[in-house]
């Protein structure tokens, strides 16, 4: 069977890259004597995905997985299982059973929600901070420059971005709403929309970054 399960990622585990998570989950599912499934081969390994990666730094309210198990188990006692054996800072949110279906789940991404909060060194006037947004929102390319396999490339942003929204705003700190493209394709960084953010401003800040969703198309597997 295919359990297709939801976790958070909280800040005692912020800096546990996404491989290490991986391995995190394998040791709790063997801990949790949970009949996996395993790959053919030299080397066999757990049938386990996830739908994407989180950026080291980050915290998350709502990441995905999915993994085979050889033998049934109810979803609510493979939730029940996992997370009495789960670090401080990840917990499964949610579990279902997916039936047969065997399609990975990147494909089924659509965007991403992030909220941020920025702190600066110094007081920032409001009317400058919300014509930066604006600007942001409302003006031309977004050009950044991006790491790719072929070096360093500049490249337009904003096409990848869907909304950016001012929670609150105290001078010296601030909190931003932002979504963006998520897909099997790539997604927006949130860390090259604050680059080009803080140009425009003319400051920088020091930031934290929360992934609140991932928007997926489950009609896909209804």
């Amino acid at each position: 069977m295919r359990i297709i399960a939801s976790f958070y990622k909280h800040e005692q585990v912020m800096f546990v890259s996404h491989l290490d998570m991986q391995r995190l989950f394998q040791r709790a599912f063997r801990r949790a004597d949970l009949p996996l499934a395993y790959s053919n081969g030299f080397n066999p390994h757990p049938l386990l995905s996830f739908a994407t990666a989180l950026s080291v730094g980050y915290t998350s309210d709502c990441e995905y997985f999915d993994v085979m198990l050889s033998e049934y188990v109810s979803p609510a006692e493979f939730k029940r299982r996992v997370n009495a054996v789960l670090p401080q800072g990840v917990h499964i949110v949610d579990a279902v059973d997916a039936g047969e279906f065997k399609a990975s789940l990147t494909p089924l991404m659509r965007s991403a929600e992030y909220d941020i909060e920025l702190e600066f060194a110094e007081s920032v006037p409001r009317e400058a901070f919300y014509a930066a947004v604006d600007e942001i929102l409302n003006g031309g390319e977004i050009i950044v420059s991006k790491k790719t396999k072929g070096g360093i490339k500049d490249v337009d942003i904003r096409p990848m971005l869907l909304g950016l929204s001012v929670s609150k705003f105290g001078g010296r700190t601030a909190k931003l709403r932002l979504r963006g493209k998520l897909t099997a394709e790539g997604g927006l960084s949130p860390e090259l929309l604050l680059g080009a953010f803080y140009k425009k401003l003319g400051t920088s800040a020091n930031s934290s970054v929360n992934r609140r969703n991932i928007e997926m198309d489950w009609t896909v597997i209804a």
